[in-house]
């Protein structure tokens, strides 16, 4: 049986303390299993008419959320490992699940936005080698076995002593759809958490994975002995009552004078009917769940609202409702 989560926009009206309450609170009530946030930590100029710039910490919209919330667990989809040092973040994931009681997710990924690696003075260019760094070392720090050194390319130290470790284990769900990021998460990861492939595409994916953990030795489960997710980060999902008969999703390459950084976005899916995958009447969008079930989706991270000016929080509300009440219960038991 696939899990559910949804994303909350990390900006705007969604992250109103009373709204962020309510849809935390609605999430709780209606079953879902986890609540994600998207990361930048500053935009560029040059991309401030594509990206809200007034995005709130992930990690901290996560542990205000477990503040708010007794079951549900809070992920990152997905924090960009090269934005921070690992012992930082180490450090944050770690005091917050001591504080909280745990039910943490680390979504990791590479990143994409040129323009802002470069107001952050991080590495563009090698920004996989450093996040293969990142994930070696948060593994390291919250082993917590006495003095720990780390000696890479881009991450080096002797000597260091860490503290608090998680109270309980983190998982981390690795981000990306290309080979190097299917081989990351299947030999540093608990997880593998990518962008929106379709069913074929996944389906290959989880081939390689899997080939890749059982040369790696971890068959069954992650590095450190934890259950491997397979999840999936979805592009918009709506349930109707029809599909109008003009709809369509706009793409990137139809905004004008788009940044070259943007080209890592792949394409939204489409179903066989030419829809976009997860917009549709309820049994369409049903359908599409069952589609990626069979390519190996165990996890699914839905994004009912994207930002959009014309959808705000009563309609991601709404959204959640009506997935939680016509799609999810096909899929119990």
């Amino acid at each position: 049986m696939p899990s559910f989560g949804y994303v909350i926009p990390s900006f705007g009206p969604f992250v109103d303390p009373a709204a962020f309450t309510d849809l935390v609170q609605a999430g709780e009530d209606l079953g879902f299993a986890d609540v994600w946030f998207g990361d930048h930590v500053v935009v560029p100029h040059y991309a401030a008419g594509l990206i809200h710039p007034d995005w709130v910490d992930p990690l901290a919209a996560c542990l205000a959320g477990m503040g708010k919330g007794s079951r549900l667990r809070f992920g990152t989809d997905v924090l960009v490992g090269p934005y921070r040092h690992p012992a930082l973040v180490a450090k944050m994931v770690a005091s917050g699940i001591r504080l909280t009681g745990g039910r943490m997710v680390l979504g990791v990924g590479v990143g994409y936005l040129r323009g802002e690696f470069d107001i952050l003075g991080a590495d563009h260019r090698n920004r996989g080698a450093v996040t293969d760094e990142f994930l070696d070392v948060l593994r390291a720090l919250w082993a917590g076995s006495g003095t720990v050194g780390y000696h890479g390319d881009h991450v080096t130290f002797d000597d260091a002593v860490f503290g608090p470790t998680p109270s309980e284990p983190v998982p981390v769900w690795v981000g990306g759809n290309n080979p190097r990021a299917r081989r990351r998460a299947a030999t540093r990861g608990d997880g593998w958490h990518p962008l929106f492939p379709t069913p074929e595409g996944y389906a290959e994916g989880r081939r390689d994975i899997l080939a890749h953990r059982e040369e790696a030795g971890h068959h069954d489960d992650g590095p450190d002995g934890r259950p491997f997710t397979f999840s999936y980060s979805c592009a918009v999902t709506a349930v109707l009552d029809a599909l109008p008969a003009d709809y369509r999703m706009g793409t990137w390459d139809e905004v004008p004078d788009i940044p070259a950084d943007f080209s890592y976005s792949p394409p939204v899916p489409a179903a066989p009917d030419g829809r976009p995958r997860f917009v549709g009447t309820p049994d369409l969008v049903a359908a599409d769940v069952a589609a990626y079930v069979a390519a190996g989706v165990d996890h699914f991270t839905l994004r009912f609202a994207n930002g959009s000016p014309d959808v705000g929080v009563a309609d991601l509300l709404s959204q959640m409702g009506r997935f939680a009440d016509e799609v999810a219960p096909r899929f119990d038991g």
